[in-house]
């Protein structure tokens, strides 16, 4: 029971601050101004990380790389932290499980970004057909955007609705598929 206690407050813990730290990579990459509710909330429940990071990491090409950079530390030190806490993991095992660790934490973050643009895209698409004016709904709009356009671009509008989300809804949902497939063919062949 306590290993389920844990995982629920593990989860919650990596749902909130890890797409937090993934968003603002994102937001800084396509330019959204963090002067709206999302960006705020991001800021307030990532500076702790990210700012520290920042003297050490720093930025390049216009991108926020400690943003990045605190995504992958959070992601991996989450997951150790729970892998320990609960008895699954020891500083004496195998280069092999160390790797596969590592290995199921890149896949783990990129699983993230994908599950967070899921439901992204979700939200937009709702928001649109209810068409809400607020700072919220057209930070969520930019933020999904760029993923959103070729699409736009190949898929004409039907009785007046966009179905580029349904679209990019089924596209994510088959690529996680086949990152879950790609990861455990990577996992069984480090083993």
């Amino acid at each position: 029971m306590l290993d389920e206690v844990l995982g629920i407050v593990f989860k919650t813990a990596y749902w909130l601050l890890v797409p937090a730290t993934l968003l603002r990579f994102h937001m800084q990459w396509v330019r959204v101004p963090f002067r709206n509710p999302v960006g705020v909330f991001i800021c307030a429940v990532s500076d702790w990380i990210v700012l520290p990071l920042r003297r050490v990491i720093g930025s390049g090409f216009g991108l926020d790389w400690s943003s990045l950079g605190a995504a992958v530390i959070l992601e991996l030190g989450l997951s150790a932290l729970f892998a320990v806490v609960t008895g699954k993991f020891s500083l004496f095992q195998s280069g092999s499980m160390i790797a596969g660790w590592l290995v199921s934490g890149m896949f783990g973050l990129l699983t993230t970004v994908l599950t967070l643009m899921l439901w992204l895209t979700v939200a937009c698409a709702m928001l649109s057909w209810i068409r809400v004016d607020s700072p919220v709904a057209d930070a969520l709009d930019a933020i999904a955007a760029p993923w959103l356009k070729p699409l736009r671009r190949r898929m004409p509008m039907v009785g007046g609705f966009d179905l580029s989300p349904l679209a990019l809804f089924v596209l994510l949902q088959i690529a996680l598929l086949v990152l879950a497939r790609g990861q455990s063919y990577v996992l069984i062949a480090l083993r």
